[in-house]
């Protein structure tokens, strides 16, 4: 919601079209229709109808097999898992490259978010007035760099990072399981770390931290979120900021170096 929130900021006409089984109610000041994840077919023609030059995609969702999802699919969404049975099976990326070839095949630009609303990416360096101390400054770059191996295994984009090592990866659960998961006498202290993977495909699915992230992160005991300026989006950049003070905690933007 945030980003067509910032997207009609920047003056753009935002038409939100919400997948039923994962997404939250439209709020209203924003254009919007439901319609069921099998239904590609439809959303397709309804995106035309609209006149959508544009696609954007953002938010969590599950595989069917992965959250007992029922499909229903139309001829359009029956035709995409015919032609991508075995993408189906991999990792997440290349999900995601058969959902942006399908658009772009159809006629529609696959923006990246941060494309649609650039004020949400990640700046370079603190966000927050908490700070990290100097010898976890030091591990900043040995972090990301470890969130990154892990992102090239296709498992997740996130790591605890603790104690000059990984202490916790992310699964296909997500990151909020990861950070509930962890051993707080493991994770105390550390950092949790999003990247994006090595040649993911970079319209699609950037790192994310929003307000909930920092609360989980507080509760394991964390002493702050680092991300990849530039290529993260923070969701409700000054709430967040707001949370991470309060809680003690600092997030990072880490720059190339």
């Amino acid at each position: 919601m945030e980003i067509a929130r910032a997207a009609m900021v920047a003056g753009r006409d935002v038409f939100l079209l919400a997948v039923e089984e994962f997404a939250d109610p439209a709020p209203a000041g924003i254009d919007s229709e439901r319609k069921s994840i099998g239904k590609l077919g439809w959303c397709i023609r309804r995106l035309r109808e609209r006149q959508c030059t544009e696609v954007v995609f953002a938010g969590h969702f599950k595989r069917p097999r992965d959250g007992n999802i029922r499909m229903r699919p139309d001829l359009g969404g029956i035709w995409f898992l015919v032609s991508n049975f075995g993408v189906l099976r991999r990792h997440n990326d290349g999900i995601h490259r058969a959902i942006a070839s399908t658009f772009e095949r159809a006629g529609f630009r696959v923006l990246s978010p941060l494309q649609a609303a650039p004020t949400l990416a990640a700046s370079p360096g603190y966000l927050t007035l908490s700070r990290g101390a100097p010898a976890l400054e030091r591990d900043f770059r040995l972090a990301l760099e470890a969130a990154r191996q892990h992102g090239a295994s296709g498992q997740g984009q996130a790591i605890i990072y603790a104690n000059g090592r990984t202490v916790a990866a992310e699964t296909k659960a997500g990151t909020d399981a990861m950070l509930k998961g962890v051993d707080p006498l493991a994770a105390r202290g550390g950092l949790l770390v999003k990247s994006m993977a090595p040649g993911q495909l970079v319209s699609m699915d950037p790192p994310a931290i929003g307000c909930h992230t920092v609360e989980l992160a507080a509760a394991a005991g964390l002493a702050g979120i680092l991300v990849e300026a530039g290529h993260s989006v923070i969701v409700q950049p000054q709430a967040v900021k707001a949370a991470a003070d309060a809680a003690g905690l600092f997030v990072y933007g880490m720059s190339e170096p």
